[in-house]
């Protein structure tokens, strides 16, 4: 019997080289499961192959999916361990037989009967070497021996190529291989997944066809409706260029057909391909479904054997204490402390037994009707659910299969007929049916044409040619370039000569800035004339000014960003005026009516001093004394009062007296005071001296 193990083994290693070259070169086979099966025979040790040649040969007796009862009922012996094992350990205990065997002839001892028996029967030895004691060095002994088994893998092989050949044969193979279910899922998801690539790829052809379809036709009708209209040749070329813009429609028209087409396939092939992912779908959980149903139940039947060893373990332990056997050789401590406890009345004994004998029975019942239940659910999913999935998933792949090519066919059939429309338009067969493209570009004559154009052109007019002198073209500057050469400056300019020059009532820089402080929300800024500005972009804003005053836009982002910058370049303005604007003349005059006590008088006075002002200065202050009077109805958010705005206005409109009007610094001081007032008084009576007058 060894030796036929032996010669398994070494049939199996020399025909798995065999498999690689033969069973898989059939056309159908999917090959991701050759991926997987040739994975699976190199991951498998020589160990394991024996050990598998030895499970094989143990079941040769058992049903091919069924567990046997027979082979568990006898399994409970004095050193059984109490731990739950997986399936794969009892499903063929027979080394566990053996070895209890062997224990319970060296010591005497009777192994404990079935629930079914009450007299405990004798386990015969099974005389037969065990897997484990073959190891890898003696079954390479055996390699040498290559030619003793020729027939065999040339058997093997040529059963494994016929199966392969037959559908129902490859349905077989996969029923019968680990994981053949997984294999043929995998092969249907191949297809979904090359049927999902072919629709793709036909979807965007489609559209490449159709836009290159339409925009060709769209181009060949607009050139033919500007070529009239445009100073195009005519003649010869002109006919030659419209029938070949005709020519490049009809080409895009069957461009556009043939999109229409593609389209449809790539439709067909997108509900093949989902059709059949969900037929997969479906198959995939029904077979994850009678999976599940195996392991639950295999586990249940676990769970039964573990109680049935437990239980009869027990029995067994009562029926040793009863018989008054107590054994010589160690055995589990809990055996041992039983009889190390004091002894009971054989009455106590016989109840005890009796107890655990019923345990023992109905453990035993539970147990076989677990088995019966596993194995039928075995025998259900490997004999009938199992071969009809794989059938169906066979079925979906071939349908998907031939429905693909299918549909790859009508592609070919509708790619190359498109072609030969395309030929056809370029080089008609019969001449009825058009010129073609070389002939119409070779009736293209550019000598008659530009005949025919000169006497065309000739016919229309006739001019004689006038020899005179070119006259000189000056050149005009642009208005910017002559504002930088001839600039109008308005920093450090007298104020009714500025005003004069630019025809001006009021000075464009302080309606403009005035504007745009007002118009942008700068009434509100806290701190308004108070705060300084930016140095460097007041001067720039001084130079733009300078430059062109009309050109410039306050309204910008960069100006308005700062405020502070508009109002320095006003007040900048101010005090470069050559004399200030209340005039050097009129200091001392305003400067005493602003000491007079009595504010009506003050106001009258300084009313009068205002009268007495030049036109362009009086216009001026009116404009900005109305300006700031809006800052003044706005000192809530900006914290600007009369008497805040005359300390900043007061020395830059009043500016310095005359040298013969102050005779010591400290005179000068005191005047500051009174600057101040002279503009405080006027901004608080705005409305008396300029509007209401």
């Amino acid at each position: 019997m060894i030796d036929t193990l032996y010669a398994n083994v070494k049939r199996i290693n020399q025909g798995i080289e065999d498999l690689r070259t033969g069973f898989f070169q059939v056309q159908n086979f999917p090959r991701h499961a050759k991926d997987i099966i040739f994975t699976k025979m190199d991951s498998f040790s020589e160990k394991d192959l024996i050990q598998n040649a030895e499970r094989q040969r143990k079941a040769s007796s058992l049903d091919s999916h069924n567990i046997s009862y027979e082979q568990f009922s006898n399994s409970s012996s004095p050193n059984s361990p109490k731990k739950s094992r997986p399936i794969s350990m009892f499903v063929h205990p027979q080394e566990k037989l053996n070895q209890t065997s062997e224990v319970t002839n060296n010591n005497n001892f009777n192994i404990m009967p079935t629930p079914e028996n009450t007299i405990p029967p004798s386990l015969p030895s099974i005389p037969y070497p065990l897997a484990q004691e073959v190891d890898v060095a003696s079954v390479n002994s055996f390699k040498t021996v290559e030619t003793s088994h020729t027939g065999d893998q040339e058997s093997l092989c040529s059963d494994v190529l016929e199966r392969a050949n037959n559908p129902q044969g490859i349905i077989k193979m996969l029923c019968e291989l680990d994981g053949g279910l997984s294999i043929a899922l995998e092969r249907v998801k191949q297809d979904v997944i090359s049927a999902k690539e072919v629709a793709t790829f036909l979807k965007k052809r489609a559209s490449l066809e159709e836009e290159y379809g339409r925009m060709m036709i769209k181009m060949s009708r607009s050139l033919q409706e500007s070529h009239n209209t445009n100073d195009t040749k005519q003649g010869s070329y002109g006919e030659s260029w419209m029938n070949m813009l005709k020519l490049h429609e009809s080409i895009g028209e069957n461009r556009v057909k043939f999109a229409a087409a593609i389209q449809e396939i790539s439709e067909d092939v997108s509900v093949l391909y989902k059709e059949t992912d969900k037929s997969r779908k479906n198959l995939k959980d029904s077979g994850h479904k009678h999976e599940k149903a195996i392991q639950e139940s295999e586990t249940a039947l676990e769970k039964a054997r573990g109680k049935y060893e437990s239980h009869s373990e027990d029995w067994e332990r009562t029926l040793l204490q009863k018989n008054g056997d107590i054994p010589t050789t160690s055995k589990p401590r809990t055996l041992t402390k039983v009889f190390s406890k004091q002894s009971k009345s054989p009455t106590q004994l016989v109840k005890m037994e009796e107890d655990a004998r019923n345990k023992a029975e109905a453990a035993n019942a539970t147990y076989k009707q677990h088995l019966n239940s596993t194995n039928a659910t075995r025998h259900d999913y490997y004999e009938v659910h199992l071969p009809r999935m794989i059938t169906s998933l066979k079925d979906t792949a071939d349908e998907c299969d031939i429905g693909l090519q299918y549909h790859l066919a009508r592609y070919s059939y509708l790619f190359e007929n498109t072609m030969m429309s395309d030929a056809l338009v370029i080089t008609p067969v019969n001449e009825a049916d058009g010129p073609a493209l070389r002939k119409i570009v070779e009736q293209i004559n550019n000598d008659a044409d530009f005949h025919t154009y000169v006497q065309n052109y000739g016919a229309k007019t006739r001019r004689k040619i006038i020899n005179f002198d070119i006259p000189y073209d000056q050149y005009n500057m642009s208005e910017q370039a002559v504002n930088i050469m001839n600039p109008k400056n308005i920093f450090g300019v007298d104020l009714a000569e500025q005003m004069q020059r630019d025809g001006q009532e009021i000075p464009l820089i302080l309606v403009k800035c005035c504007e745009a402080i007002e118009q942008s929300g700068g009434l509100r800024s806290q701190g308004l004339y108070r705060l300084s500005g930016v140095k460097s972009h007041i001067e720039r804003l001084q130079a733009l000014f300078d430059r062109n005053a009309e050109a410039v836009d306050l309204n910008a982002e960069e100006h308005l960003a700062d405020v502070n910058n508009v109002t320095g370049v006003l007040k900048l303005w101010f005090r470069e005026l050559p004399d200030p604007l209340f005039t050097r003349e009129m200091y001392q005059d305003f400067v005493n009516a602003s000491k007079i006590a009595d504010d009506k008088k003050r106001v009258l006075a300084l009313h009068e001093r205002v009268n007495n002002l030049p036109d362009a200065n009086y216009s001026t202050l009116k404009y900005l004394m109305g300006h700031l009077n809006k800052v003044v109805e706005n000192q809530e958010y900006n914290k600007m009062n009369e008497h805040n705005l005359s300390i900043v206005f007061g020395p830059t409109l009043m500016g310095t007296p005359l040298p013969d009007h102050s005779q010591n610094d400290a005179a000068g001081l005191n005047d500051m005071g009174l600057q101040y007032k002279v503009v405080e008084t006027i901004l608080m009576s705005y409305r008396s001296i300029f509007v209401m007058e």
